[in-house]
């Protein structure tokens, strides 16, 4: 219900520190990390690795007589606070010097300015921007409204943002893979981020709010995302 979502959990911002090193250094660095990266999360033991043992489906279901929009409002809240929160978990370890572009393999995002212009990112200054953003659209009563019976609904883009932050969401996990994937080991995180991003890809492919491009184009993370819908059922090839 709103009122569940009156309380918009508050989030710490992330650093962006470290000098932006050398970009030949940091090359080699990328291409090592995404290499060895994927030797860890394309092993069995680390797919299989979960909290839930049950059906992602069912979890992401729409209930009845539930508004959709009601929904999707109250399951990005979790996916966004849950992302920030394991992304700090391995915060210090995301640096401009060590992750000089936000990225996954050879394929790098950009973060579109408030000019409309798509800018290249250090890796933590673009999660900063995303998790600042989005933290004022949670907090904004116009997008996401929290108190009910007082005439304010969901404006009609509302979905069109909730397709925004999915797919910024979507793509700090899947840096986190490609490039801090021995991080979530070394802190026994696996088993969390792993539960965390079959869900988030499950509850994209019900309702449509996956941009496969960024999927594809995400090296052996794609692998992995194929294991994954393979151990648990998601479904995201339909």
């Amino acid at each position: 219900t709103r009122s569940s979502r009156a309380h918009t959990r508050s989030v710490s911002p992330v650093c962006n520190d470290g000098a932006a090193g050398d970009a030949e250094a940091a090359a080699v660095r990328s291409s090592f990390t995404t290499h060895s990266a994927a030797r860890i999360f394309l092993r069995k033991e680390f797919v299989a690795a979960s909290l839930v043992k049950g059906n992602f489906r069912q979890i992401v279901a729409l209930p009845k007589h539930m508004d959709l929009n009601e929904w999707l409002a109250v399951n990005i809240l979790d996916f966004f606070y849950y992302t920030n929160l394991f992304y700090e978990a391995i915060a210090e370890y995301c640096t401009a010097h060590d992750c000089p572009s936000m990225s996954a393999g050879s394929t790098e995002y950009t973060w579109t300015d408030s000019k409309g212009k798509s800018v290249k990112l250090p890796a933590p200054q673009y999660v900063d921007y995303f998790m600042t953003w989005t933290q004022s659209i949670l907090n904004d009563q116009n997008v996401f409204p929290t108190k009910a019976g007082e005439g304010v609904d969901f404006p009609r883009d509302f979905q069109a943002t909730i397709r925004t932050i999915y797919k910024h969401l979507l793509r700090v996990i899947v840096h986190m893979y490609a490039a801090h994937v021995h991080n979530m080991e070394m802190l026994n995180l696996q088993s969390h981020i792993n539960t965390l991003f079959a869900h988030l890809l499950c509850f994209g492919r019900e309702f449509e709010l996956i941009d496969r491009r960024d999927l594809a184009a995400a090296g052996s993370v794609a692998e992995f995302v194929n294991e994954l819908d393979a151990v648990h059922g998601l479904n995201l090839g339909r």
